[in-house]
């Protein structure tokens, strides 16, 4: 454990499975809160409330985990270390111009709805150390129990978890709601089909709509990690916002959280019996 994000192993019998959780976390620290403009009430819309409570107890059935605590408007863990525009650091095109989510790169300088979150691009230095701080150790330890994981099973399943709002920006006006269930697997690529196969039967199974690939096919840790022909097999899950919370008020609905984490949990077991 550290102040800026939680790995643990399971203490009992392990499987051979990451999970990682990296924006469920609120909490903006007291040293870069200077540089940002949300302060203490940032917006919630873009952040995975609640996905650190829905993968928790994966620990307790076998799984490790490494979850951020730190909120993704201070860094996007789910995005290259140099995908930034100038529009957020100051001299970021001698790095990396315009960098592939423009605006909401491993830095945001603005989120999805365009309330600002830093009032100027941040200097160089302060990317750096906000990369240092923060992104990097993530990683390393991300990296760590992957290599571990497959060091000693021969193979490493991933599961990258996340949530989605049930509407996307252009389906609003058609309330045209997303799938229960968005495994991404980068269309097979970036996992062993069985793997796939495994989470889309276990949800449905369970009662869940699943639509794989669609609208999310993995971010940048699914594309980075996910590496079969080495062993290590990638999955994104994004889970419907509105089976468990009300995405108005952002409050939980137990009952849904209750009933989505135990499925969530309850998958592991069936990936751990894989052998590939």
């Amino acid at each position: 454990m550290t102040d800026y994000f939680r790995v643990e192993r399971p203490k009992g019998a392990a499987l051979p499975i990451v999970v990682d959780v990296p924006h469920a976390g609120e909490w903006i620290p007291p040293a870069v809160e200077q540089e940002m403009t949300v302060g203490n009430r940032p917006p919630k819309r873009d952040l995975d409330l609640f996905t650190d409570r829905i993968w928790h107890d994966a620990p307790a059935h076998g799984a490790t985990i490494v979850e951020s605590k730190v909120s993704r408007y201070v860094i996007d863990l789910n995005r290259a270390a140099d995908d930034i525009s100038g529009a957020a650091v100051a001299g970021a095109s001698a790095v990396n111009e315009p960098g592939y989510y423009k605006e909401r790169g491993v830095v945001w300088r603005t989120t999805t709805d365009g309330t600002p979150v830093m009032a100027a691009p941040m200097t160089l230095e302060a990317f750096e150390r906000r990369i240092a701080t923060f992104w990097q150790p993530y990683h390393d330890a991300l990296r760590h129990e992957i290599d571990r994981v497959r060091s000693e099973f021969g193979f490493c399943i991933l599961v990258d978890g996340h949530s989605m709002p049930s509407l996307g920006r252009t389906s609003r006006r058609s309330n045209n709601r997303r799938a229960d269930i968005v495994p991404g697997d980068l269309d097979g690529c970036s996992c062993n089909s069985a793997v796939s196969r495994i989470v889309t039967d276990h949800f449905r199974g369970v009662g869940y709509s699943v639509r794989p690939n669609d609208p999310y096919k993995g971010g940048w840790i699914t594309r980075n990690y996910g590496a079969p022909a080495e062993g290590v097999h990638a999955i994104q899950i994004e889970v419907n916002r509105d089976l468990y919370m009300d995405e108005r008020t952002f409050r939980v609905r137990p009952d849904g959280l209750k009933r989505l984490a135990e499925a969530c949990v309850e998958l592991l077991p069936r990936l751990g019996a894989l052998e590939l």
